[in-house]
């Protein structure tokens, strides 16, 4: 990719280049109070805390044969804290994808060479996590359709589009991609505490299981000595003994049966399975956590 890749220039007065494609854009510094544009779409000052986090340092790749219609895009969203990357062809847009994380990818649907759909298809395979929006000069219901089921794109504009409506959905269009991967990142979660819990639950059965055992053996060779004396020796029992030696055969038992429903409570159905049902995004049982013996 060479030397332009090294390229670090902002766009002048003048239509961007060719040469300078793709053209990395530092992010700019939040406009002054006294600028008309951003008074329309709204000072990054006056953004809210959360709308600041949500956008800052975020990258967008802008894609379009139209050196003119670059230029104006370009001119908008530099007054805005992303970082912009512009191409001229959807081969120097791969260039862009392939060589670093992109966060939203604005593209032309008419362009020579690789037309903006096969891009946005192309990223859609590749890199899912980027927020697709496409242009066309040209609409129509085939071009539709064929941009939402093989781009499945996040918005579609018309041109002549106003910069300051695509501007306002670019944010949108990153407020969404943060919303999605909080989702995805509680989703996670989610997942790892119902994988724990099942870890729990198995060692709690586990230790009931080796607890029971190994109570449960003594408690019987006990019972079985009481039966022994009682058979052989009751006769011989003054009543307070007779009275303790029932007494202990009792206590004996109401042991074995504690014993029992620990065991059951622990192999009982637990929470784990129900729990994931309620888990965001639809995802089956299966897919979640285990089925539990």
């Amino acid at each position: 990719m060479g030397d332009r890749w090294r390229s670090r220039r902002k766009w002048g007065g003048g239509p961007p280049s060719s040469s300078a494609c793709p053209s990395p854009i530092q992010p700019n510094q939040p406009p002054s109070t006294t600028a008309s544009l951003p008074q329309r779409m709204g000072d990054l000052a006056q953004w809210g805390s959360h709308e600041r986090s949500v956008i800052m340092g975020n990258v967008v790749l802008l894609v379009d044969d139209d050196a003119n219609l670059l230029h104006g895009l370009v001119r908008v969203l530099r007054r805005q804290p992303y970082q912009i990357y512009t191409a001229r062809s959807g081969e120097e847009a791969l260039m862009v994808l392939k060589g670093r994380p992109v966060d939203v990818i604005v593209s032309d649907e008419q362009m020579p060479g690789m037309r903006g759909g096969d891009l946005l298809a192309w990223a859609a395979e590749h890199c899912p996590e980027v927020v697709r929006i496409v242009l066309t000069g040209r609409p129509t219901v085939e071009t539709l359709i064929r941009a939402i089921n093989e781009g499945a794109v996040y918005q579609f504009f018309t041109k002549p589009c106003d910069p300051l409506l695509l501007g306002a959905a670019i944010r949108k269009a990153l407020e969404h991609k943060a919303l999605v991967l909080e989702n995805r990142r509680l989703l996670d979660v989610n997942r790892e505490q119902l994988r724990q819990l099942q870890r729990h639950r198995q060692n709690l059965e586990l230790l009931t299981t080796v607890v029971a055992r190994d109570v449960q053996q003594p408690l019987q060779s006990v019972a079985r000595h009481c039966r022994m004396l009682g058979e052989q020796y009751g006769d011989l029992f003054d009543p307070k003994t007779a009275s303790l030696a029932e007494t202990a055969m009792e206590g004996i038992g109401e042991v074995q049966r504690l014993l029992g429903c620990l065991v059951e409570l622990c192999q009982a159905e637990g929470p784990t399975c129900a729990a994931s049902s309620s888990l965001p995004g639809g995802l089956p049982e299966a897919t979640l956590v285990p089925a539990l013996p």
